[in-house]
């Protein structure tokens, strides 16, 4: 359990975080963190009560998008969130979340204001940086990869090479975006030119946000859900039920947008020198 100094430091960091989204004229909203559906990533696990079901939120994304289409406009949340067999040094079940939507941003004017806040909040001063996710491949020997982990599917090799051995070296001194993600791996993004305008902010080997230039084709975003539900259904893994109220928030509407989720726990190490999550948390 963190001691009750860095709490206060952290309380500091973490006022400052609301004030930098006040100042920028976002409407703060509070949203439920409990619900009948749940996303379908496969990656992620989900906890869920006893009948009746309901999920615990991997983040608010799905209710904001519901405001979003419903005319907020610029929103953000600072909230919990919950995933399921996740902890260690960077992890933890329940952790911290800044979640915020900037309706006619592009993602690359997201990425200018995440550095903005991360700058402000440890001091740091990066300089940003963007790196394409073909590049981070090129020094690493796939084909070697497939070798020592027979019957792993690429998209297995190529997370472990980036947990293994990319990640660890990004960011350093800076703050490094990786951008022009494959198809497949496009989340709830769009897809430009053959790329998913996803992104992701590495500092100092420290993975901070994940973000997106929403996806807003309501079709799409169901079919999507569709081809994780196979995925999750090939892995073994329980089939939450698909948010129906976030995909007629879709076909009402989405307005051209971009958001991101940002770790705070993460953001505090950072800003505090701390090397293990639990440090800034209470566990």
């Amino acid at each position: 359990m963190i001691n009750v100094d860095i709490w206060k430091q952290r309380q500091r960091l973490h006022y400052k975080v609301r004030d930098f989204f006040l100042k920028q004229g976002l409407l703060e909203v509070d949203v439920p963190m409990l619900s009948e559906a749940s996303g379908t990533d496969p990656q992620l696990d989900y906890f869920e009560t006893l009948p009746p079901t309901r999920y615990l939120a991997t983040s608010p994304e799905f209710f904001m998008k519901r405001l979003l289409a419903n005319g907020y406009g610029d929103i953000f949340c600072l909230t919990h969130a919950f995933r399921k067999g996740e902890f260690g040094e960077r992890h933890n079940l329940e952790f911290n979340i800044a979640e915020w939507y900037r309706t006619g941003f592009s993602a690359e004017d997201l990425q200018q204001e995440i550095l903005d806040l991360v700058n402000e909040i440890t001091g740091l001063n990066l300089h940003l940086k963007r790196t394409a996710w073909k590049q981070l491949f090129e020094k690493i020997d796939i084909e070697k990869l497939k070798a020592e982990h027979k019957g792993w599917a690429l998209e297995e090799i190529e997370d472990y090479a980036m947990s293994s051995i990319i990640e660890p070296n990004l960011g350093k001194d800076c703050a490094e975006f990786i951008v022009d993600y494959p198809p497949q791996r496009a989340a709830l993004a769009k897809i430009r030119k053959g790329v998913a305008c996803r992104f992701e902010l590495y500092v100092n080997g420290i993975e901070l946000c994940n973000g997106y230039e929403e996806l807003i084709d309501a079709e799409e975003q169901k079919n999507r859900f569709l081809d994780d539900v196979e995925k999750r259904k090939k892995m073994e893994k329980p089939i939450p039920k698909i948010d129906e109220d976030f995909l007629a928030a879709m076909e009402k509407g989405l307005p051209e947008c971009s958001g991101v989720a940002l770790g705070l726990d993460r953001l505090y190490m950072l800003a505090l020198g701390k090397k293990d999550i639990r440090e800034v948390l209470f566990i």
